[in-house]
């Protein structure tokens, strides 16, 4: 019988960052165990099916998108499904096989609603894997933080029964211990996306011959994601990126949108019409805005820009992955994490509290540092490539 192996996250759900690390994974996974029975549970089943050729199921039951039946009918289906997983879903694993918690933010709570979903889903697909025999992996894994008590314990729980813990960022570890939670034996390794395959990679052009900026938009309401709430600290950022975006405008720059997210389309709407209704003549023949749906979209992207201003932690990610010069509006830790490392921690602002002429002038100190962050860039991708074929190699081989 073939090896399972068991690729578990939130995949196909609107999030870029999410689907470039399956595809990391996956990719070297397949690299280095061939003949190993691969499966997908995400949210997005037929899509990961019909794009990557692999089996897969939906992490929340055959039934959690059916919107054609009455409320009544689709809360037994929702509960006969549960009875059927709790009963049946452990005999489905077998030791030997790896259950595996693929990248991404998966341990936090943050836009989600209600403990019954992610925190409930990633604690029963553990236990179960556990129950059967199956090694439980946290594979570079952000964490926290997590704000709902209920949520925090089932997340905690999912991550004591692991056989094999690591975590992208130091902000993991710092949060994890704020907490009591024992990081002994845990390990810290880069983000999967940078072992991303190179032949996928764009060409990266000389940054010499152009002045294109990427923009990197985000609908930010707060780390609760509550619209009503948060809609001052969302206008106050939208306001500020106004004014630099005019800023670079007068300057003689070009700005590409860059969009991470399907949710971030509002503010990419409402900064078009910004720039059409108020823009100085010639401003809009220098907005550029292309649908990006697809990492290979992202990636495309962002190699036709000079130097990148974002938000979201894949756009910063992906861009240094491009070795582009990336100044970081962060609304979490692990974007400074990253940054830091990459020895460009000047280059950083939180997204609440970042000013426009603080922004200005880390821009324009890259004037001077480009070609010294660009090799510092280069030289952390190509060490964070070895220690990613390596913990590959850990969790495949070396883990029995």
């Amino acid at each position: 019988m073939a090896q399972k192996i068991i690729l578990y996250g939130h995949f196909v759900s609107g999030n870029i960052g999410n689907d470039s690390s399956f595809e990391a994974a996956l990719y070297h996974i397949r690299r280095l165990k061939p003949d190993a029975h691969l499966i997908c549970v995400c949210n997005g089943p037929e899509e990961i099916a019909q794009r990557f050729n692999i089996e897969t199921q939906h992490m929340a039951g055959m039934h959690a998108e059916d919107r054609s039946s009455g409320r009544i009918k689709r809360l037994w289906l929702r509960l006969s499904d549960e009875i059927l997983f709790w009963l049946k879903r452990p005999s489905w694993f077998h030791s030997g096989d790896r259950f595996i918690v693929v990248g991404t933010g998966a341990v936090d709570d943050m836009a989600v609603r209600r403990f019954w979903h992610s925190p409930y889903e990633l604690y029963k697909w553990c236990k179960t894997a556990k129950l059967g025999g199956a090694k439980v992996i946290f594979l570079s894994v952000g964490v926290g933080p997590i704000m709902n008590r209920i949520s925090r314990f089932l997340m905690l729980k999912a991550l004591r029964m692991a056989d094999y813990r690591s975590y992208r960022e130091v902000a993991a570890f710092e949060y994890l211990k704020g907490i009591g939670y024992d990081t002994t034996s845990d390990i810290r390794y880069p983000d999967l996306v940078f072992s991303f395959p190179n032949e996928a990679l764009p060409n990266v052009r000389s940054s010499a011959r152009s002045k294109v900026v990427g923009l990197g938009l985000i609908t930010y309401y707060g780390w609760r994601h509550d619209q009503a709430a948060g809609q001052m600290v969302y206008q106050e950022y939208l306001s500020k990126i106004k004014r630099f975006a005019a800023w670079l405008f007068k300057k003689g720059y070009s700005i590409r949108i860059i969009s991470g997210d399907k949710t971030d389309l509002h503010p990419v709407h409402e900064f078009v019409e910004w720039v059409k209704k108020d823009g100085e003549p010639g401003w809009k023949d220098r907005l550029i805005v292309e649908e990006i749906n697809t990492i290979n979209d992202l990636l495309s992207q962002l190699a036709q820009t000079d130097i990148v201003v974002a938000s979201r932690f894949h756009n910063v990610l992906c861009s240094l992955m491009l070795e582009r010069p990336v100044i970081s509006l962060g609304y979490h830790e692990k974007n400074l994490n990253l940054m830091t490392e990459m020895g460009l921690a000047n280059y950083c602002q939180n997204i609440e509290e970042f000013t426009v002429e603080k922004l200005i002038e880390q821009f324009e100190a890259y004037t001077t540092d480009m070609a010294d962050a660009v090799r510092r860039i280069h030289q952390k991708n190509e060490q964070y490539r070895q220690q990613l074929d390596e913990q590959y190699r850990n969790i495949l081989f070396h883990l029995d």
